[in-house]
């Protein structure tokens, strides 16, 4: 299985890619009908993992204010998690998000993907606070 990262270059990749947070977020997880999409899609930068041409896992980033980028909306398809997917994905904006010079990069984990983003490099920076219902973690990247 050939996997490939990219930003999102096509309304169809944009268009697949909003179907995999909804299926994700709103009928996997049970968030509000309605949450996905949202504004933020209008000024962020969105990534694609694709296997085999298909898209497997997402997220995106903004600048919130000048040098700080948060990222956002990672969802992976059920059959491609634990393979090491959603890793690299995180890898490959942070090291896009590293050409723009950052001061900081940070994310909002749900608490049950606390240890994956220790491993893409991401630490606690805050205690566990609810969103949508569901527990998470503000965490930040160490920015050289």
């Amino acid at each position: 299985m050939e996997i490939r990262y990219k930003q999102v270059e096509t309304i169809n990749e944009f268009i697949d890619y909003i179907r995999l947070r909804v299926d994700v977020f709103i009928k996997e997880q049970k968030f509000e009908s309605g949450w996905e999409p949202d504004e933020d899609d209008k000024i962020s930068k969105h990534f694609i993992a694709l296997a085999d041409n298909k898209v497997v896992s997402t997220a995106r980033f903004k600048e919130e204010k000048k040098g700080e980028f948060h990222i956002g909306r990672m969802t992976t398809k059920k059959e491609y998690r634990r393979k090491g997917i959603a890793k690299k994905l995180v890898g490959f904006m942070v090291n896009e998000i590293m050409k723009l010079k950052p001061k900081r990069i940070w994310l909002n984990s749900q608490v049950h993907a606390q240890k994956f983003y220790e491993k893409c490099g991401f630490n606690a920076v805050s205690e566990p606070f609810d969103m949508h219902g569901i527990p998470h973690v503000e965490m930040e990247y160490k920015v050289r």
